[in-house]
């Protein structure tokens, strides 16, 4: 399950330290209408779980597919957290439906709750990085930061390298005053983070804190209202921003991916290592967590495209496009030809 991420490095950047996140609930959030085969898809599901009531293998399916469709249609959002409920009074200490539960309180702005179901997993698996950097988050949340650095902290005992943990260290610091501390947080975090992009963003956001001696906010702040608007006769046109040429193949594939209802808004950057080899970099699109036949519906699509794009300008090479999740640099899918075409 998807992590409350409000405190994620390069999020929004270069304004990093905007704060939290709004809970999944809360109006004005994306609401994206889920295709019909998914709906289908999630409503042979719950006829499965409603005719094995006692099979929890069945309920955690059910659960994580509710779950995925929250991260898109806040409705199911309630949905999920009833589904984990009746998956814990099968196996009470089950640890996927404890974190998804804490991550669905979170949503719903139910912090204590959200606390509540974090230490139950941690009890049980204490040395989980990522939980615990999580719970600290909520911490912070809820107007306890000292709680958050100790979690933090003990994160960072685990997992030195957590780039996650440093920048929420750094971020908790800078709320409490502490500029030296926060950073130093921001800049170790800097050299971990995986993404060239959100390093550059993040040194320029120290450079400026540094010389004009303000807090990471007061620079964040001031780098976005520097940040100069598109005119509006240009902004539907630069909507999806591009460095490759006009009128070319990356072009077409970058518009590809960034305008798909869905999977469009997750797009943070495109690169082009090679003229017919891409990265597209994403932002809480768990690839491994989607339903099968959501994933396959995705990529058969691009693939569809890319090919599209391939022939529309005469390349021979095959296309190939890498799915990049941000946060940790993984590879979650390849978009290529299949091994029949020819």
């Amino acid at each position: 399950p998807e992590a409350p991420r409000d405190l994620k490095p390069g999020e929004s950047a270069p304004g990093v330290m905007a704060g939290a996140r709004a809970p999944a609930e809360a109006p004005g959030r994306a609401r994206f209408e889920l295709p019909p085969d998914i709906k289908s898809y999630i409503a042979n599901l719950e006829k499965e779980a409603e005719q094995n009531p006692e099979d929890p293998e069945k309920r955690k399916t059910l659960a994580g597919v509710y779950f995925r469709a929250s991260r898109l249609d806040p409705a199911y959002t309630t949905k999920a957290t009833q589904a984990y409920e009746k998956v814990l009074e099968l196996e009470e200490n089950d640890l996927g439906s404890l974190r998804a539960l804490g991550a669905l309180a979170f949503d719903r702005g139910d912090l204590a709750g959200s606390v509540t179901f974090y230490e139950r997993y941690l009890t049980q698996s204490p040395g989980d990085t990522e939980v615990r950097t999580e719970l600290g988050t909520v911490y912070f949340q809820s107007g306890q930061p000292d709680l958050a650095i100790a979690e933090y902290e003990r994160a960072l005992e685990t997992s030195p390298n957590s780039y996650q943990a440093h920048f929420n260290l750094a971020i908790v610091y800078d709320s409490q005053g502490d500029r030296e501390a926060s950073r130093k947080e921001l800049e170790t975090a800097r050299d971990l983070v995986p993404e060239a992009q959100i390093r550059e963003r993040l040194s320029a956001l120290l450079s400026l804190a540094r010389e004009q001696n303000l807090s990471l906010s007061e620079a964040a702040a001031q780098m976005r209202a520097s940040a100069v608007p598109p005119e509006p006769a240009q902004a539907a046109a630069s909507a999806p921003t591009s460095t490759a040429p006009a009128g070319s193949l990356q072009e077409a594939v970058e518009k590809l991916f960034r305008e798909h209802p869905i999977a469009g808004p997750k797009v943070v950057g495109i690169e082009w290592p090679e003229p017919d080899r891409a990265r597209v970099l994403m932002v809480n699109f768990p690839m491994d967590q989607m339903p099968d036949v959501m994933k396959i519906s995705y990529l058969g699509k691009m693939q569809a495209g890319v090919e599209e794009a391939r022939k529309q300008f005469d390349v021979q090479n095959p296309v190939r496009v890498e799915l990049i999740d941000r946060a940790t640099g993984n590879v979650m899918a390849t978009v290529e030809p299949s091994e029949e075409e020819p």
